[in-house]
């Protein structure tokens, strides 16, 4: 009879250099594309007065979200947490298919405002409500994804008992 305990499984969470990398820099452009469309949002005027601007920003954050996206997905981010983690497989999935409806609002919004008139408060603002649901969404969703993270980091150290 072998009085050996058996031997103990640990998992890790693999750190890509890369991915930090690339996601660092992406974070920080998105950072500094929502900081520069917040203060023209805050209202409708300041809007109307900024409008092609904001169309631009709009257009620039479009562009930089499909980026996001594709780094948080090619990365394999999701696929790491779910394998230290597996109950949280099901979140994980969810949040990776919320980028798809994510990216199709922002595309959505880029295409619409450039049908708003430039000089229509009225219009700016209907179009403005549409946005803060879209960045409302957007935000609930990466909070969701960090905290994903964060529980298989915790997974991995043994915190998650």
């Amino acid at each position: 009879m072998d009085q050996n305990p058996p031997p103990v499984q640990t998992r890790s969470l693999a750190v890509n250099a890369a991915f930090l990398k690339d996601i660092k820099d992406d974070n920080r452009e998105l950072k500094s594309l929502l900081d520069k469309i917040h203060p023209m949002t805050e209202h409708p005027q300041t809007a109307v007065n900024h409008w092609p601007e904001f169309i631009q920003c709009l257009a620039d954050l479009r562009d930089q979200l499909a980026l996001h996206f594709s780094l948080e997905e090619a990365y394999g981010y999701f696929e790491e947490a779910i394998q230290t983690a597996p109950q949280l497989s099901l979140l994980a999935q969810q949040l990776r298919s919320q980028h798809t409806a994510l990216f199709e609002q922002i595309r959505e919004l880029a295409e619409q405002s450039l049908e708003v008139p430039g000089d229509s408060p009225e219009q700016a603002t209907k179009f403005l409500h549409k946005f803060q649901f879209f960045r409302q969404a957007f935000e609930s969703h990466e909070e969701a994804e960090l905290k994903l993270i964060l529980d298989a980091f915790e997974e991995d150290l043994g915190g998650g008992d």
